[in-house]
């Protein structure tokens, strides 16, 4: 038996627990609920930051701004890995805007910082690189960051994290959709409050999880970079 849902079984699961048993959208439609399901899975997604991703893009010479793909929300790390030229094969170190050479200089980069731009007119997150390359590169940047999930459609696909998450992701919609069923019965208030409260403690479990998953503790490096044991 799959432990995953299927995004039509979590609508259904929606309409289960608002007590509508019909295929007939008779309270709330089919599209209202991926609205809310949509809603909660980015902000279960964002807020936990427990969907890690990498993408690859390129050096190119002269240029110190790279754009994010709107997909993902945050870079966390870079490395570097030519194998051709300078073949310089490492971490970046992340530091603040205000760390960068003002003078602009080139050279090989070691170090990134993450800023925002206004490119093609619309803002966008990007990373800048310092020095800024002298030489482009073909994919030679690993960048490390949170992703965004897929938007559920219609259909069989199911969302992009773990079951416990997609229980919660029911449990937010089915709070959205009795909230909007409320105007016309304020006696449904009630069952906002328990749905909402559900989620709430499926997302601060979210929370903690990802920070026990992605942030334990590690031994710190002695001066030579390496990583000593733990007696």
């Amino acid at each position: 038996m799959s432990v995953s849902l299927t995004t039509a079984q979590m609508v259904t699961m929606v309409r289960d627990h608002v007590g509508e048993d019909s295929t007939t959208a008779t309270q709330v439609t089919d599209a209202q609920i991926l609205k809310f399901l949509n809603k909660r899975l980015t902000t279960i997604c964002v807020d936990s930051e427990f969907l890690p991703s990498t993408f690859t893009t390129s050096t190119v010479a002269s240029q110190q701004l790279y754009n994010v793909p709107p997909e993902y929300v945050s870079v966390q790390a870079i490395q570097i890995y030519r194998t051709t030229g300078d073949q310089q094969q490492e971490w970046l170190t992340k530091c603040d805007i205000d760390d960068l050479d003002p003078t602009f200089s080139e050279g090989t980069p070691f170090r990134w910082a993450n800023w925002g731009a206004n490119l093609s007119g619309d803002n966008s997150p990007v990373f800048c690189l310092d020095p800024i390359p002298d030489a482009s590169g073909t994919n030679d940047l690993i960048v490390h960051c949170y992703q965004m999930p897929k938007e559920l459609v219609s259909g069989g696909q199911g969302p992009e994290v773990r079951a416990r998450w997609q229980y919660a992701c029911i449990e937010g919609a089915t709070a959205d959709v009795f909230l909007r069923l409320a105007s016309g019965d304020g006696t449904l208030l009630a069952m906002v409050d328990r749905f909402e409260a559900k989620w709430q403690e499926s997302k601060k479990a979210a929370q903690e999880w990802a920070m026990l998953d992605l942030y334990t503790p590690r031994p710190a490096k002695d001066t030579m970079g390496y990583t000593r044991r733990y007696r």
